[in-house]
């Protein structure tokens, strides 16, 4: 894994999971149609793709930062795997209570917002359909 008291991961957040509980989230984006997946189930890819990230980062943020790691896992596609599905949902419930909107007007707009993201990463995400695997 990556135990170097210096590596960088790519967001931290207080108080997502549990009042004043810092996490730590690392992103990955695939592209699901690589010819590497060709023959597998999406499902397993994501799973794949979330160990790996554990492997690399969970240990240390555990052990040296002295919190919890979140893996976000996303395809190019749309898709995203289980814990990016709960960071959203999470997210979003957060910003609805802070802000009195509606959650589900508050997870269309992340919906949008991270399609785009990912269109920009090189994929072609539809908001509608994230890949076939996970809808928020």
């Amino acid at each position: 894994g990556n135990v170097e008291e210096r590596a960088r991961l790519d967001i931290s957040a207080r108080g997502l999971w549990g009042p004043f509980q810092k996490t730590m989230f690392d992103v990955r984006i695939f592209h699901p149609n690589a010819d590497s997946y060709k023959d597998r189930d999406i499902k397993s890819v994501y799973t794949q793709h979330e160990n790996i990230k554990k492997r690399e980062y969970e240990q240390r943020v555990i052990q040296v930062e002295k919190c919890s790691f979140t893996p976000l896992v996303y395809s190019t596609s749309g898709g995203m795997a289980p814990q990016a599905l709960a960071f959203h949902k999470r997210i979003a419930e957060l910003v609805a209570q802070k802000t009195n909107e509606e959650y589900r007007d508050v997870i269309s707009t992340m919906r949008t917002k991270l399609s785009f993201a990912l269109l920009k990463s090189g994929g072609g995400a539809n908001p509608l359909n994230f890949g076939g695997y996970q809808k928020i």
